[in-house]
């Protein structure tokens, strides 16, 4: 299953000068977790992760690091398109 992964820090907790976020907010190799794709928009210092696991309790572990320092929001999703799930 996919979760998209929508991690937000206030400025003056940035990790840019302390290691960069694969430092500070995550947990980078999870037996049972791939990170398909992470994308980044520094104005809102917001962090955005599509990540795939069968175990939700990977999910935590990833996020665990940064549980202090940001805010996460979690939702399952489908790799389907519109059009893919009304043709079925």
């Amino acid at each position: 299953m996919q979760f998209l992964i929508t991690q937000i820090h206030d400025p003056q907790d940035c990790p840019k000068d302390v290691g960069g976020f694969k430092k500070v907010f995550i947990k980078e190799n999870v037996d049972g977790l791939t990170i398909n794709n992470i994308y980044i928009e520094h104005g809102s210092h917001t962090i955005i992760y599509v990540v795939e696991t069968d175990n939700y309790e990977k999910v935590v572990e990833f996020l665990e690091p940064g549980m202090l320092k940001c805010t996460s929001t979690i939702f399952p999703v489908s790799s389907l398109s519109v059009s893919e799930i009304l043709k079925k």
